[in-house]
């Protein structure tokens, strides 16, 4: 079956048959993992699996599940950019007021950079 992905057809099929909007939802969620390659496909089931715990504990409010996995992706933006800025050796160049939180999973590194022979 051939899914359109246009958002009107999404949205009035939400409205309409909400388990065939889960259904393609979740078929085109797996879809894109699929074609991300094995070597990222843990990382983003794991991050699925977040969006869907958000989506579980504010299942009677989809406007709160959307602010929650909105704030999610501007804290890895934030980690992201922290980083960046580390390996760029720049303090926050947007005059940015965000602190970066360190979680436990971060971890410092240095490493010694070797000149390529000629």
């Amino acid at each position: 079956m051939s899914t359109n992905l246009d958002f009107n057809y999404l949205s009035s099929l939400a409205k309409t048959n909400p388990e065939e909007f889960e259904r393609i939802r979740e078929a085109e969620i797996e879809k894109l993992i699929q074609s991300a390659g094995p070597e990222n496909e843990k990382r983003l089931r794991g991050i699925q699996f977040q969006v869907d715990a958000k989506r579980q504990v504010h299942k009677d409010s989809p406007m709160g599940a959307c602010i929650e996995i909105s704030k999610m992706m501007h804290e890895s933006f934030e980690k992201m950019r922290h980083q960046l800025n580390l390996c760029l050796n720049i303090n926050d160049p947007i005059g940015n007021t965000t602190q970066y939180v360190h979680d436990e999973h971060s971890e410092s590194s240095s490493a010694k950079v070797l000149a390529f022979r000629s």
